[in-house]
């Protein structure tokens, strides 16, 4: 089994989940959204706090190279994929009662 080392890992996540997240919450369905933002972010987050502090310890130097690294900034990047998918929420939710309110 191959391990990649907590700094890839979290470098894996800025780069390609969070946008694919927020990416697919467009596509996605209102429930699909929130879950995402009640339990996958919650989640996510965590473990990048987890990696941070693993990566901090391997090489003290890392949160100049990967900004996950760096506890303060996962705590800003998932404020502000959280503000952007509850965004999105509310968008889808309100073109849910348009919809509706057209076939009534």
């Amino acid at each position: 089994m191959v391990t990649i080392d907590p700094c890839k890992r979290l470098m894996a996540i800025r780069t390609q989940l969070i946008p694919a997240m927020l990416t697919g919450a467009i596509e996605n369905t209102s429930s699909d959204i929130k879950t995402a933002i009640e339990i996958t972010l919650p989640s996510l987050e965590e473990k990048c706090r987890d990696l941070a502090e693993k990566c901090m310890k391997e090489s003290p130097d890392c949160g100049k190279d990967n900004e996950l690294c760096n506890p303060e900034n996962i705590k800003k990047i998932f404020s502000l994929t959280r503000e952007r998918l509850e965004k999105i929420w509310k968008e889808r939710e309100m073109q849910g009662k348009e919809t509706k309110s057209a076939f009534l």
